[in-house]
């Protein structure tokens, strides 16, 4: 399979620095080319123990040798834990995260078209993904999406304040409320905190029952 238009700038399917898991403070990094497994690692020993700086360790195998190669499972594990490890074997046999490796704007088209129950499991992936679903170009789309109400200078000023998504979920009267308050005052201060809006616990309950 042709890879070629999968890979970084640098020649990369993975390209991933790290520090190691607790207790462990080295440094790592996985590289992953079309050929070849590679894993640096730079030890950080605490200036208590002694014994000087040391040199990188680098290990490197084919895609035939890593499959079988216990030393360097090990290694994986201790550092990165189980699902590098369980991720890099799938890489192996050609499983690539070809979702993961799309452009963002791509990524964002995608999001925008699931029903928010599924945007909710793809925000739960990865670090990347969890940003993705929570930022606010993507959710300012969706609120206009399901408002007939044009955005007005109030509103963009409640949504820098509380953030699209938070507006989404927000009780359409009390948000009415908030926005009159703000035509009638508008050099009036937002009260400590922001505008009161639902509580915590009704804003869960309300996301709960929609989905998300």
């Amino acid at each position: 399979m042709d890879v070629s238009c999968w890979l970084n700038d640098h020649g990369a399917l993975v390209d991933h620095p790290d520090v190691a898991n607790p207790p462990s403070k080295d440094f790592y990094h996985i590289f992953v080319t079309p050929t070849q497994f590679v894993l640096r690692i730079w030890k950080i020993v605490p200036p208590t123990r002694g014994g000087g700086r040391s040199d990188p360790i680098e290990i490197k195998d084919t895609y035939e040798d890593f499959k079988d190669d216990d030393k360097f499972h090990s290694e994986i594990q201790r550092i990165a834990g189980n699902r590098m490890l369980d991720y890099l074997l799938q890489l192996r046999e050609g499983h690539i995260d070809f979702l993961a490796r799309l452009p963002e704007r791509a990524l964002k088209k995608i999001l925008l078209n699931l029903e928010l129950e599924d945007m909710s499991h793809m925000s739960r992936v990865n670090k990347h993904f969890r940003e993705l679903c929570n930022c606010c170009e993507i959710w300012r789309q969706i609120y206009e999406r399901s408002s007939e109400a044009p955005i007005t200078p109030e509103l963009e000023q409640l949504a820098n304040e509380k953030s699209w998504k938070r507006l989404f979920f927000t009780n359409k009267l009390q948000l009415q409320v908030q926005l009159r308050r703000m035509r009638q005052n508008p050099d009036e201060l937002p009260p400590p905190g922001g505008y009161a809006f639902i509580t915590h616990q009704e804003e869960e309950q309300q996301q709960q029952e929609m989905t998300y």
